[in-house]
């Protein structure tokens, strides 16, 4: 009899652990990874449970490393671009229309008005947002691409910012994970939003770039506010999990930071790329489409090396190299001063 029931123990226990233990272990930790929800979900490939991520990230796999100081940061400042024209005024109320939208269906705004945001509920939002946010650049360059293909000419250095903003979007995006797996609700509804906004923002990139550069630039200062609003309320003592939090190892990388970092520096370096991105973009929308692109943008400063006179950021290198070249001549003429010996 008592190997009747071990035997039943050992074929209904794994069950049990399954639909009872891990979801309960699931409601009080924001950073713990979701359950698979499906029995048979592994067979279906990698959308209801992917793999376990894997934070050694090889740098050397990336057009960008986003390296701030602490001075540039403090820099970081909310802007606004005042709308002037048509297409302008209908990319901001396009912004805000879509913003005001998934606010109100995601309970944000009722939450922020009473004080009743966690940190899960940030996770899920930044997870959202960012699942979004890497669409515009590469959507604008890869059409780009395609255009400078059929028409056979050049691009003028649109094209590696457009695909560096994407490539930032989604480290991002990686980062978060390293936080939370959402559940497999919340991917299909991933999935369902990348596949209605990619499909709208592809055809308006093909109709007017300059109204998607404008609406990229607003929704960079909308994710610069929720950035913002998120490190006070950290800094307000609202987020103690938070506060108190570790940076996860991708981004100690990824940022450069120190092996002590926390999490708020994480996301204070995330804020100054979403800040990159909002100036790139309007500056974008102020441009002709066969504008040569000459802004020096913070997520390429390493990529000097292969710029050459025509790139338009030539003189700035050079600047940087001689201000390099006489603090070296400072060091040296105070180096030989101060030896001993001299007299």
């Amino acid at each position: 009899m008592a190997s009747l029931g071990t035997a039943f123990l050992r074929k209904v226990a794994p069950g049990l652990r399954r639909s009872v233990l891990l979801p309960v272990s699931r409601l009080p930790l924001p950073f713990a990874h979701a359950p698979n929800a499906f029995a048979g979900a592994a067979r279906w490939g990698s959308i209801f449970r992917p793999p376990e991520l894997n934070q050694n990230l090889d740098l050397s796999h990336l057009v960008t490393q986003s390296t701030w100081t602490k001075e540039e940061l403090d820099r970081i400042k909310e802007t606004h671009h005042q709308a002037k024209d048509f297409v302008e005024r209908v990319a901001y109320f396009t912004v805000q229309a879509c913003r005001l939208g998934f606010d109100i269906g995601s309970l944000y705004k009722v939450k922020v008005r009473t004080a009743t945001m966690t940190e899960q509920d940030w996770l899920r939002r930044i997870i959202f947002l960012e699942t979004v946010a890497g669409v515009p650049g590469m959507v604008a360059g890869m059409l780009r691409h395609m255009t400078s293909l059929r028409l056979m000419r050049r691009d003028h250095g649109w094209i590696h910012s457009l695909l560096a903003e994407a490539e930032n979007e989604r480290m991002h995006l990686l980062i978060a994970l390293t936080l939370r797996q959402p559940g497999p609700f919340f991917r299909m509804a991933v999935i369902g939003g990348q596949a209605i906004f990619l499909t709208w923002y592809s055809i308006a990139y093909m109709v007017c770039p300059r109204y998607c550069h404008r609406f990229a630039g607003y929704l960079e200062e909308e994710a610069v506010h929720t950035y913002t609003r998120l490190l006070e309320e950290i800094d307000a003592g609202r987020l103690p999990m938070f506060e108190n939090m570790k940076a996860p190892k991708m981004a100690r990388v990824y940022y450069n930071l120190p092996r002590d970092a926390m999490l708020r520096d994480v996301f204070e370096c995330i804020r100054a790329d979403e800040s990159a991105h909002r100036d790139t973009n309007h500056q974008f929308g102020s441009m002709k489409a066969d504008d040569p692109n000459t802004m020096v943008e913070h997520l390429r400063k390493g990529h000097f090396s292969h710029q050459n006179a025509y790139s338009g950021i030539v003189v700035t290198v050079h600047k940087l190299q001689d201000q390099t070249l006489e603090q070296q001549l400072s060091f040296d003429i105070v180096a030989q001063a101060t030896s001993p010996g001299r007299g």
